[in-house]
């Protein structure tokens, strides 16, 4: 699985667990709705200041959004 795979897997497990919708999560991560889609779907690819800001507002490491969804924390 690619890392922006990852990325969007884990972005929608974490908006699942905090319960927010799409506008909600990206109001709290400081990005547009749209973008978060895109990010969610894959189909594009933040910059690393956009990961370490995520990092930040959702008070973990750039690690934990990278990571593979499928391996044990």
């Amino acid at each position: 699985m690619s890392l922006r795979q990852n990325l969007a897997t884990n972005l929608r497990r974490i908006r699942a667990e905090r319960e927010m919708s799409q506008d909600d999560f990206a109001a709290l991560i400081d990005i547009h709705r749209t973008y978060l889609n895109h990010l969610e779907g894959a189909k594009r690819s933040p910059t690393i200041d956009v990961i370490e800001k995520m990092a930040e507002r959702l008070e973990l490491t750039f690690v934990d959004l990278l990571r593979d969804p499928h391996e044990g924390s």
